[in-house]
């Protein structure tokens, strides 16, 4: 999913969910449950183009989808909980950034000998990535579109 997408259903989130922990761990959960559900996003075909474009095209998603977030839900839960309901959401894809960053270089394997950052590094890719269902678009922005909607929905209920 995108970061956008992962914002705002958590932010949807702390509309319902007012005890930060189970916010904390509703929102974390939400982000591994929405990438089982066949998806595009700025990853999809990643080798394709160069590291740096992928590299701007997250980050700008995860600006625009946190502002988003805010916006939408601003007035309807407290700042500190639409914070942590976005914090938890977009975590797994940050952890997993530094794969990306600093060792992906299309092929996606180490060694034994590798360093323990680079072993580490690869362990939260590839454990993030048994949860990644992707889709092509059109199809992949219409399954974030739906969700989308239905979170907006959730949160007006």
């Amino acid at each position: 999913m995108t970061a956008s997408a992962h914002a705002i259903v958590g932010a949807a989130l702390a509309t319902v969910i007012k005890d930060p922990l189970t916010l904390s761990l509703a929102s974390l959960t939400s982000h591994f449950v929405m990438d089982c559900i066949p998806h595009w996003d700025f990853g999809t075909n990643w080798r394709s183009r160069a590291k740096t474009v992928t590299g701007l095209l997250a980050a700008a998603d995860t600006i625009i989808g946190i502002t988003l977030a805010y916006l939408l839900f601003w007035g309807k839960a407290p700042v500190s909980l639409l914070t942590i309901g976005i914090l938890f959401s977009e975590l797994p894809d940050w952890m997993e950034a530094p794969w990306f960053l600093f060792f992906a270089k299309g092929r996606d394997h180490i060694t034994k000998k590798d360093e323990f950052w680079k072993r580490t590094c690869y362990g939260i890719y590839k454990f993030q990535s048994r949860f990644h269902v992707k889709a092509q678009l059109p199809f992949g922005g219409i399954t974030q579109i739906l969700i989308i909607i239905f979170a907006l929905y959730l949160s007006n209920r």
